[in-house]
C-alpha cells in the first residue's frame, strides 16, 4: 500500500464525508427541507425567502422550486393563553410532497373534521385556503356495520361535493339500492355526485389479487382446500407470464377438476359466491347474477381533483371482506399513479382495521408498504381512527400524528411508546403527565401535533454556526413549555435569549440571520381551520 497515495486520496474522500459550512449549500439544504416537509408556517417560509435575497447565482433556481410548492391551510398554532393569533402562526400542509398522517381522538373531538380539511387541501382547485394548481386524486375507504337504513353512518368525506369536487361512491352490489337512496339524500341530485356498485374489473386482476380475494395469506391455520387453490393459482401464474388480466373461467374449470374431501366444497363455494358478487353481471360464464348493471368502464379511472369513496357498509359484507376489497381497491388505485398524485384516506378505520383478523393484518401490511414507498409512489396516506392502539406500526411510520381529545390512559400509553415527542426521557413521569393533561383538556377542533420534520419556528443564529452541530444545542436552549415552546413571539425565537442561551452565537463574527427550525421531538398545539365544504359530522342534539 502506498501511504502517500492514500493520504492524497483521503483529502478528496474527506470532502465527501464531512459536512460543508458553505452558506449557499446550507441554503439549498434548508430549501429542500421546505420542499419536502409535511407542514410549515408562514414564518418559516418567509425566513427562507428573505435569506435567498442575496443575489447569488442559484437564486432564480431556488425561487422557481419554492414557487412550485402547493399548499393548503391546516389551522392556527396556539402559542399559549392570550395568544394574539398572528399570521406567522398559520400552519400549512405541503401538498406537493408525499407524506402520511395518523389522526386519532374520541368521537366528537374533531378528527373527522381534520380528516376532511386535509382532503380539501389536496383536492379543491382553485383553493380558497392555499395554492393548488395541480390537484391530487383521492380514494377514501369507509365501512360501517350495517344495521338499518336510518342508523348506518355515511362517509363524511362525501360532503366534499358541496365545494365542487366530483365525488363517486362505490358500494356493495348487494346493498346498492339502499346505499344509493341514503347518499342521494345528501346529494339532492347534484350531478357531481354519483353512486355506483363496486365491481372488480377482471381485465385488471392478477394472481396476487386473486390470492387476496380468496383469503390466502401463506400463514398457518388455513383450510386445507386453500392449498389446492394456491396450487392452481401458481400453475396459472407460470402459464400467464407477461399476459395482462386473469382468466377466471379457466380458474373455475381447474377447480372443478380437483377432488375435494367431504366438507370442503361448502366453504369453497361460499367464498366463490362472495367473490363473484363483486364481478360485473355477465362477465363470468355460467354464472347468473341479478346485480345492478350501472357500472361503467370509467369506474376505475381517477381524474385529478376527484374523490372516489368505497363504502362497503352492507349486511352481507363483514369487516374481513371489507379489508380484502379495500386491499384490492388500493392496488387498482395506484395502477396509474404517474398520471397524478394520489391520496389514500381511511376514516373511522377502527371499524374494520382491527389487529386480529388475517385480512386486517394484510391490509395493514399494504398500508405500511405504501407509506414506506410514499415518495416513489407519489402517494399520501391519511388514517383517522378513535383508537390509537389500532396498529402501532402505522403510528411509528406516519410522518405526522394529530391527537384530538381523549381520556383513556391506555390510549396514551400506546401513543407514548410509538411516536417521538410524546415521551421525554428527562423527567419522564412529569412530562408524560403534562402531555396527557393537555390531551384531556383539548377543545373540539384542537389537537396536539407531532411531526419531527415540520418547519414551524425560526431561530436566530450566525452564518458561521450554520451546520449540523447546532441542532441539538438550539433545541435544548428552547425546551418545550406548557404550550410546546418558550421564548417565542409570532413564530420567531427571541434573538437575545438565543444569544445568551447558546453561547457561540454571541461570539460569532458574521451577521445573525433567521433560519427555520424543525419541530423535532417537540409538539405543537393547533386549532384546525373551518371547513370549506359542508360539515356532515355535526353532533345530533335533541332539542
Amino acid at each position: 500500500m502506498n501511504v502517500n497515495n492514500l493520504r492524497s486520496d483521503a483529502e478528496e474522500h474527506l470532502k465527501l464525508a464531512q459536512g460543508t459550512a458553505d452558506v449557499s449549500d446550507q441554503d439549498e439544504n434548508w430549501n429542500e427541507a421546505l420542499i419536502t416537509t409535511p407542514l410549515f408556517t408562514l414564518a418559516a417560509s418567509e425566513s427562507l425567502a428573505a435569506n435567498h435575497e442575496n443575489g447569488d447565482a442559484d437564486k432564480d433556481k431556488r425561487t422557481k422550486k419554492e414557487s412550485s410548492i402547493q399548499y393548503g391551510l391546516l389551522g392556527m398554532r396556539i402559542q399559549g393563553p392570550g395568544d394574539t393569533s398572528e399570521p406567522n402562526n398559520l400552519v400549512y400542509t405541503n401538498v406537493s410532497a408525499p407524506w402520511s398522517a395518523f389522526i386519532c381522538g374520541s368521537q366528537g373531538s374533531g378528527k373527522s373534521h381534520t380528516f376532511s380539511c386535509l382532503l380539501e387541501n389536496m383536492l379543491m382547485s382553485p383553493s380558497p385556503v392555499g395554492k393548488l394548481n395541480s390537484p391530487l386524486t383521492g380514494l377514501a375507504m369507509h365501512y360501517d356495520k350495517f344495521t338499518t337504513f336510518s342508523s348506518t353512518q355515511l362517509s363524511e368525506a362525501a360532503y366534499l361535493f358541496t365545494a365542487g369536487i366530483p365525488v363517486r361512491v362505490l358500494v356493495s352490489p348487494t346493498n346498492y339500492s339502499t346505499m344509493k337512496a341514503a347518499y342521494e339524500g345528501i346529494s339532492k341530485g347534484n350531478r357531481l355526485f354519483v353512486v355506483e356498485p363496486l365491481y372488480l374489473p377482471q381485465r385488471y386482476l392478477n394472481t396476487s389479487m386473486m390470492k387476496t380475494l380468496m383469503g390466502i395469506n401463506n400463514k398457518a391455520g388455513q383450510p386445507l382446500y386453500m392449498e389446492v387453490v394456491l396450487k392452481i393459482l401458481r400453475q396459472m401464474a407460470v402459464m400467464n407470464q407477461g399476459q395482462a388480466g386473469f382468466n377466471y373461467a379457466e380458474f373455475k374449470r381447474r377447480l372443478a377438476c380437483e377432488e375435494f374431501i367431504r366438507g370442503q366444497l361448502g366453504p369453497l363455494h361460499m367464498r366463490l359466491e362472495v367473490l363473484e358478487s363483486f364481478f360485473e353481471p355477465g362477465s363470468v360464464p355460467n354464472v347468473k347474477s341479478n346485480g345492478p348493471r350501472v357500472a361503467t368502464r370509467s369506474t376505475w379511472s381517477f381524474p385529478p381533483g376527484s374523490l372516489t369513496i368505497i363504502d362497503l357498509s352492507c349486511p352481507f359484507v363483514d369487516p374481513e371482506d371489507a379489508c380484502v376489497l379495500f386491499n384490492i381497491s388500493a392496488s387498482l388505485f395506484l395502477k396509474d399513479r404517474r398520471e397524478t398524485g394520489r391520496v389514500i384516506a381511511m376514516d373511522e378505520a377502527h371499524k374494520f382495521l382491527n389487529s386480529t383478523s388475517p385480512e386486517a393484518l394484510e391490509l395493514t401490511e399494504t398500508l405500511l408498504s405504501i407509506i414506506r414507498q410514499q415518495r416513489h409512489l407519489a402517494t399520501r396516506v391519511l388514517i383517522a381512527t378513535q383508537e390509537p392502539t389500532l396498529a402501532p406500526a402505522l403510528l411509528e411510520l406516519c410522518n405526522m400524528t394529530i391527537i384530538h381529545r381523549f381520556s383513556s390512559p391506555a390510549w396514551y400509553r400506546a401513543i407514548k411508546a410509538h411516536i417521538a415527542g410524546a415521551d421525554n426521557n428527562n423527567n419522564q413521569d412529569v412530562q408524560s403527565g403534562k402531555i396527557f393533561d393537555k390531551i384531556v383538556r383539548l377543545a373540539t377542533g384542537e389537537g396536539l401535533l407531532f411531526c419531527p420534520t415540520a418547519l414551524l419556528d425560526v431561530g436566530r443564529m450566525a452564518e458561521s454556526e450554520i451546520g449540523g452541530r447546532y441542532s441539538n444545542e438550539l433545541f435544548e436552549a428552547f425546551s418545550t413549555s406548557e404550550y410546546g415552546t418558550t421564548s417565542r413571539k409570532g413564530g420567531y425565537f427571541n434573538a437575545e435569549t438565543a444569544k445568551s442561551s447558546w453561547g457561540r452565537a454571541g461570539n460569532a463574527t458574521q451577521p445573525v440571520r433567521g433560519l427555520p427550525y424543525p419541530l423535532g421531538s417537540g409538539h405543537a398545539l393547533i386549532r384546525v381551520r373551518q371547513r370549506i365544504t359542508a360539515d356532515g359530522g355535526r353532533s345530533m342534539l335533541e332539542l
